[in-house]
């Protein structure tokens, strides 16, 4: 129990990590799912 409790904290910190990481880039919310969906679509 503790170990699925550990591993969905580090995925939740990866991915806020990795989107504040894009916010400081500069790309907003539209541009990272627009090019989410250019890559899904090509």
């Amino acid at each position: 129990m503790k170990m699925v409790l550990m591993s969905s904290v580090f995925a939740i910190a990866v991915g806020v990590g990795a989107y504040y990481i894009l916010m400081s880039t500069g790309m907003d919310t539209a541009n990272v799912m627009s090019s989410i969906n250019v890559r899904l679509s090509n």
